[in-house]
């Protein structure tokens, strides 16, 4: 944790932008403060600039060090003050030992007019400074956030994508389109603009980072149509959903579906039902996928769908929603929670 503070603070983003900072203030003392002064404008800038800087990098890598402390928001707020104004009196002092020594003035940072100008200005431009740091971290944050959930919807969107460009569920998809083009063309016309809206929606879904629940069923629906044809009697299926306006990740239901076929529905003799429910529970939505057939293999719940699908619900709702999956003697149950706040 402390590496890393430190590491921050010396980032040459960072340096670059102090050094910016302030060389403006530096500018705008300069033109605001000393038009009346007797001394050249340009050797004015250059004591200026030499506060500016002894102060604006005091302040700077004392809240860097005020970081490796945990304190609460308020107390937080406050030390920063404090650090802010304790930073701007050890700059001043460093300042006028530098011009002293640079330029021969002797200028008394603790006189009263002198220590009053300092830390007015300080604070100004010290907590101006300050919440500029916060916002651009922020900023940066929520990129890095946002960058991390396209990388797991890609993932997502490439595991969902690698199951229906399986050459044995399109052999088994265009067979079955086949069969039913002369006896049944109106059949086979559906399952293929079914498979055709699938496939869209997959590769679709790596673009968008939320989408309607709806939109979701209704391809989860497709799939399992689809899947109804290859399987026959072998495969049941319901949807329940009594959640309105919702929205989630693209292709996080229809994972856990596709997963519910293929480990426990495919490999049982009998096949088996699916049951995807949705509703509210407390003050949580719960979306669950209920399985019959073969009990989950162990190495599935460590898996790299698994893990994508849990990164993906903590980068997007930011640790405020869980998955887990439950074994039960008559099949599995796959359950994620989501706080109706989480989003």
């Amino acid at each position: 944790m402390r590496s890393k503070i430190l590491k921050d603070a010396f980032s040459p983003k960072k340096l670059g932008i102090l050094l910016l900072v302030n060389l403006v203030i530096s500018i705008l003392i300069t033109i605001l403060f000393e038009s009346g002064n007797q001394v050249g404008k340009f050797k004015l800038f250059q004591i200026d600039w030499i506060f500016s800087n002894c102060i604006g990098c005091s302040i700077y890598f004392s809240l860097h060090l005020l970081d490796i402390v945990k304190l609460s928001k308020w107390l937080k707020i406050i030390s920063a003050f404090m650090t802010i104004l304790l930073a701007s009196i050890w700059g001043g002092v460093l300042g006028t030992r530098i011009v002293s020594y640079l330029y021969g003035y002797q200028i008394s940072f603790f006189k009263s007019a002198n220590l009053t100008f300092f830390l007015s200005i300080s604070l100004i431009f010290g907590i101006s400074a300050y919440g500029l740091f916060i916002l651009l971290g922020r900023i940066h944050t929520r990129k890095i956030q946002w960058l991390e959930e396209k990388q797991a919807r890609t993932q997502a969107e490439l595991i969902s994508l690698r199951t229906r460009i399986n050459p044995h569920f399109l052999f088994n998809t265009l067979n079955s389109i086949s069969g039913l083009i002369h006896s049944f063309p109106e059949k086979a016309d559906n399952m293929l603009q079914q498979l055709s809206e699938l496939l869209r929606y997959t590769l679709s879904a790596a673009d968008i980072s939320e989408i309607d629940l709806n939109h979701e069923i209704e391809a989860i629906r497709d799939y399992l149509e689809i899947e109804k044809i290859r399987f026959g009697e072998r495969l049941d299926f319901s949807i329940s959903n009594e959640v309105d306006n919702f929205k989630l990740p693209p292709l996080l239901l229809l994972t856990l579906v596709e997963n519910a076929i293929k480990h426990g529905i495919s490999t049982a003799l009998n096949g088996g039902k699916v049951e995807l429910k949705i509703g509210n529970k407390a003050e949580n939505t719960v979306l669950s996928v209920f399985n019959t057939g073969s009990p989950l293999p162990n190495q599935y719940k460590t898996g790299f769908g698994i893990k994508t699908l849990t990164q993906l619900l903590n980068i997007h709702y930011q640790g405020k929603a869980s998955f887990r999956l439950i074994p039960f003697e008559t099949g599995t149950l796959a359950e994620i929670v989501i706080k109706q706040d989480g989003k």
